[in-house]
């Protein structure tokens, strides 16, 4: 039997997309005001800290992208945050970008934010949320959007998106369609928004697409928001029942290289110790 050395191995994987992920607990932060704000910031790191985010998706109101201090604020709200092991991602989704004729706003938040050291840039732009049914040529719009957005962001891209597009079709086959994980190489992660309280399968179709598309990233995303239907969102569980559950998804996810959980949203997310 010929064995390779370490390093050929690692390689190997990574090329191969295989390498593994660390485990993180993320959530995504629409408001964020008091991470913006000087006084507030410390408690509302800590408080991220003690429901064990790490991994902390940090929007912007159109107010807050305007406000000339936004940079500053932001500058220090990413040095305090790694200075206690914290990554923060600028999110940003407003699926209006999708279209051509919106797309350069989209460009010109990123180059007004380039000198921030985020750890990365996340993209929320649901697709579906442009109509229903998605024509192959919006699926198009989105993916040119996505190699817009990496071409001109300093930082490593990540998106959100429905599960839909990253399984197989179900009755008409969308043949005339694109290929959308096809299309995604060189971004740092997918979150699969796979709203379910039904675990066992939630677990089934997010290994079934992290094995049919190896060459890619993933992540789950979860719901903890009080407007969706009760079996789509864990709102109205305690934290402590978060904890234990994300604790069973990464048993269960981790090996198979899932990255983490990301939870929608942080205002939603109970405090309680």
């Amino acid at each position: 039997m010929l064995f390779q050395p370490a390093a050929t191995v690692l390689l190997s994987l990574l090329l191969s997309g295989c390498a593994r992920q660390p485990w993180s607990q993320g959530t995504y932060i629409w408001d964020s005001r008091a991470l913006l704000n000087q006084q507030q910031r410390p408690r509302e790191l800590q408080q991220l800290r003690q429901q064990g985010m790490t991994h902390l998706l940090v929007g912007l109101s159109a107010a807050q992208a305007r406000d000339p201090n936004s940079p500053a604020a932001l500058n220090a709200l990413v040095g305090q945050a790694h200075a206690s092991g914290q990554r923060v991602l600028l999110l940003l989704g407003d699926p209006a970008w999708i279209t051509p004729t919106q797309r350069f706003e989209l460009v010109a938040l990123i180059r007004r934010f380039r000198h921030v050291p985020f750890d990365g840039l996340h993209l929320d732009l649901e697709v579906e949320q442009l109509g229903w049914p998605v024509p192959a040529e919006r699926l198009q719009q989105w993916l040119d959007t996505l190699t817009v957005a990496r071409q001109a962001s300093p930082w490593p891209l990540s998106i959100s998106s429905h599960p839909r597009w990253f399984e197989p079709a179900s009755g008409e086959e969308r043949a005339t369609e694109p290929c959308v994980p096809c299309n995604l190489q060189g971004l740092a992660s997918v979150s699969l928004m796979l709203y379910s309280r039904n675990t066992a399968r939630v677990n089934e179709r997010t290994l079934a697409i992290a094995r049919r598309w190896p060459q890619l990233h993933f992540r789950l995303a979860q719901s903890v928001e009080a407007g969706l239907e009760p079996g789509l969102s864990w709102h109205g569980s305690s934290a402590g029942a978060l904890q234990l559950q994300m604790q069973r998804w990464r048993g269960a996810l981790a090996a198979d290289g899932i990255g983490g959980i990301d939870w929608q949203d942080w205002a939603a997310y109970p405090k309680e110790p």
